[in-house]
């Protein structure tokens, strides 16, 4: 699903093109995000039949709430045995939600933004802030993306085995904690892949 922001009028910033400092980034992304969180869906629980599966399993669940989603992007059969997770992010084929426009306060809320004194133009200056610039991008592709974020449930902990770092755990078959049940943490629309970066943060 396409989300058109090009019909709405840009704010002329008084600045080159291509030569934006941290504060204009800021601006920029506000002006462009698009965000709504899909409360209804929170705390929900459903049981998933395996790591295969799971992805159909949970777009039918969405579609139950009237959103229609495809094409995933899925990393989670390592996430999953690393962390207890399900992490799935879809593109929006039809849905009567609209995402809303967000204040500078939502980008700190979720920890996009240091203190005020700590991101003006002196301190990034011709250069942007980093991941902000490409958040940025990636609201310009106009996608509508729906993101949603499960717990194993009664586990959030680790799944792989405890001791010394080690791949041993990529080994592992996911199927064989199937089935299981999951609760929803957290779902949303947004037109920016990236906006759960420190919400939600996981390495």
């Amino acid at each position: 699903m396409v989300y058109d922001l090009t019909r709405e009028p840009k704010p002329n910033l008084g600045l080159p093109p291509n030569a934006i400092p941290g504060l204009s980034v800021i601006k920029e992304l506000v002006r462009g995000l698009r965000y709504r969180s899909i409360d209804t869906l929170i705390g929900h629980t459903l049981e998933l039949t395996s790591i295969e599966r799971a992805p159909d399993e949970v777009s039918a669940f969405i579609r139950h709430h009237g959103i229609e989603v495809a094409d995933l992007r899925d990393l989670s059969a390592g996430v999953f045995l690393k962390y207890g997770i399900l992490d799935y992010e879809f593109n929006t084929v039809v849905t009567d939600i609209v995402p809303e426009r967000q204040r500078v306060r939502f980008l700190k809320d979720l920890g996009l933004l240091l203190d005020k004194s700590d991101v003006d133009d002196s301190m990034f200056f011709d250069a942007g802030i980093g991941f902000l610039e490409e958040m940025v991008d990636e609201t310009k592709e106009n996608k509508l993306l729906f993101k949603i974020m499960l717990d194993r449930q009664g586990e959030r902990e680790v799944l792989s085995a405890p001791g010394p770092i080690s791949n041993e755990w990529l080994n592992t078959d996911p199927n064989n904690h199937f089935p299981c049940k999951f609760t929803v943490r957290d779902a949303c629309l947004t037109n920016c892949g990236s906006i759960w970066l420190n919400k939600h943060f996981y390495l």
